[in-house]
This record gives structure tokens, sequence and C-alpha cells, in this order.
């Protein structure tokens, strides 16, 4: 059959850029009202994923703009001046795509530094997080420097030379290597933080596979690695087209299955307000040893006992995991302010120091 050099992908490139850039920012703004107005705790992981969003949104106007010139089509029936802008904007979309996803991971892994308590997990989480961000900035400068000068990639009416395509396709190989490996470190690695924790088997198995949904772009990268060898071919731009579609899947999914995990205070306090779910009928006052380890003690008159000097005290939010330890410690932290925030017969959770 005749290849029809007159068909075209584009539309597809943009329903993808469109939909995932819309349900993504959406999302996000939803995290931010959460951390920022309900929990009032608006951390380090959140400001990284609005970079990553930010990003994202420039990867988006890239892409988009990348299939207006001809992202999406046969090169045969392109223009040389559209040809070389979609070129380009395929090379920005390399870069972008690259910073998103390191400040997605780092975003992601901020976020399970706060929840754990044991010191091998969170030596996990900086090993995992280091590999992919070094992976990351390997394939940034060799995206960035693969052709001399760099306009080159782009517009070979110009003298210069580039990278074997080869080389660049084994960085991109490895980079998403580890970012799988990084993923599936970061979705397992809550069940064995969340399974000691003090709470209702079911609130585990529930915080659980939230939280694990944030690693669910690792499913795209799967996908995105079966289309990398169309990086070799000569009709580029029609061959890549599942590279750009998946590309923004993944950085999509990432960022929006990421910021799902710290929405569950939005959503009970939508509950409550519709009545779908109820108020705590009671205050808990829990003692956690080590954060993890009930502990509780009580006096003569059976009232409930502090434990020792700086504490860690955690609003009620704080069984939404999503309550920095270091702010709790900040705002009250010795034993004559846990005891004095017990007897206001306020929803806390207090917790002794981590050892």
């Amino acid at each position: 059959m005749a290849l029809n050099l007159t068909e075209t992908r584009a539309p597809k490139i943009f329903a993808v850029n469109l939909v995932f850039g819309i349900l993504t920012i959406l999302i996000v703004l939803l995290r931010t009202y959460t951390r920022a107005v309900i929990v009032k705790s608006f951390g380090l992981d959140d400001w990284i994923m609005i970079l990553a969003t930010m990003f994202y949104v420039v990867y988006t106007f890239c892409s988009s703009y990348g299939a207006y010139f001809g992202t999406g089509q046969h090169m045969a029936n392109l223009s040389p001046e559209n040809s070389k802008n979609a070129m380009m904007y395929w090379w920005f979309c390399y870069l972008f795509y690259i910073l998103t996803m390191i400040c997605s991971k780092l975003s992601f892994a901020w976020f399970l530094l706060r929840i754990t308590t044991a010191k091998i997990h969170s030596w996990i989480i900086y090993g995992a997080s280091m590999v992919t961000v070094l992976a990351g900035i390997a394939f940034f400068f060799v995206t960035l420097f693969q052709c001399r000068p760099i306009s080159y990639y782009w517009d070979k009416s110009q003298s210069g030379k580039c990278f074997e395509m080869g080389a660049v396709m084994v960085v991109a190989y490895l980079y998403s290597a580890f970012s799988v490996i990084t993923d599936f470190t970061f979705a397992a690695l809550p069940g064995f933080v969340i399974w000691s924790l003090h709470m209702a088997k079911r609130t585990k198995i529930a915080l659980i596979i939230l939280i694990a949904m944030g690693c669910i772009a690792c499913s795209a990268i799967i996908v995105r690695l079966a289309y990398l060898s169309t990086l070799r071919d000569p009709d580029f731009l029609w061959a890549t087209t599942d590279v750009v579609i998946w590309t923004s899947i993944e950085m999509g999914l990432a960022i929006s299955a990421a910021s799902l995990a710290t929405l569950r205070p939005l959503v009970r306090t939508i509950g409550w307000k519709l009545g779908v779910t109820q108020l705590p009928k009671s205050p808990t006052r829990t003692f956690h040893s080590n954060g993890v380890t009930p502990a509780t003690t009580t006096s003569n008159e059976g009232r409930p006992q502090p434990p020792d000097n700086n504490v860690y005290i955690m609003s009620g939010f704080s069984r939404e995991l999503t309550y920095p330890k270091l702010n709790a410690i900040e705002k009250f932290g010795t034993r004559s302010t846990a005891y004095t925030e017990l007897s206001k017969g306020t929803d806390f959770i207090v917790y002794s120091p981590r050892t």
C-alpha cells in the first residue's frame, strides 16, 4: 500500500496535551489549596511540584507548537522551514521533559520523607532520589550538547555535527530504566512505612494505595520504552509521534498521581460539609514512642501523661500524613506545651522523638 504523505497525527498530540495539561493543572491547584488552606502545611515538596507543573506547561506548549509545524507528519510533506521549526520544538521538549520528571520525583521523595520514621527508609529515599537526579542530569546535558553548534540539531543547512543517535538512545534507555526502578521503590516503600503506624487496618490499606498511586507514571515509561527505537527513523517527526504522546502522558501522570496522595484532607472536608462523612466524635490522645510504637501512660487520676521533652505534636490531619513534623516541633516542642494541648480536649496525636 502506498504511503500517504498527507496524513497527520498532530490532532492526537493536541488532544493529549490539552486533556492531561488541564487535568494536571487542576489537580495541582487542589493540592495547593489543600496544603496551604486546609492543612496549613505548605512545604518544599509543594513548591517543587509547582515548579514541575510549570515545566510541564512549557513542555505542552513546545509539543503543541511542534505539532503545529510538523510533528506527527511525514517530513517529506513539510517545507524546510516547518521541518526546522518542528525539530527545534522537539529539542526543547527533550529538555523540559527531563526537568519536569526530575522535579516531580524529588517532590514525591520529599513527601515520602515526611512520613518515614526509620532511618533505613530515609536512606533508601535519598539513594533512589540521587540515582534518578544524576541520571536525569546526565540525560539533560547529553541532550543539550548532542550537536555542535546546538542549533545544528534542527538546522542542517549550517555546518556542524551531532552525536550518533545510538549514544543518545542508550542514555535515554538508561534514564528510563532508572526512573522505573525509582518509581517501583517509591511505590513499595509506603507499604512498609504505613503498615507500622498505629491506625486502623482499613485506613492503612487506603493510604498505601493512595500514596503508591504517585508512581503510576512508571506504566507510561514502560510503554514509551517500546517506541524509543523510532528515534533512529529517517522520517523522524512522523515515527516519533508515539514517543511524544506517551512522554506527555508520563509527565501528566507523574504530577497528578503524586498530588492525589495529598488530597485526602480535602476529600474529608468536602465529605463533612456534604454530610457524607462524620466528624470525629471524641478526641484521639495517643502517645507513640519513636513515632510508631504505642506507649500510652496515665497518672493516678487516670489522665494521660505526655512523653519526654521535645515531643512531636501533630494535628488531626496527621492521620492524612501531610503535616510536617518539623513544623510541629517548632510550634510546640516541650512536655508542658504538649500537656497543655492535650488538656484542651482537641484531637491531637503526640509523638516522642525519633531515634
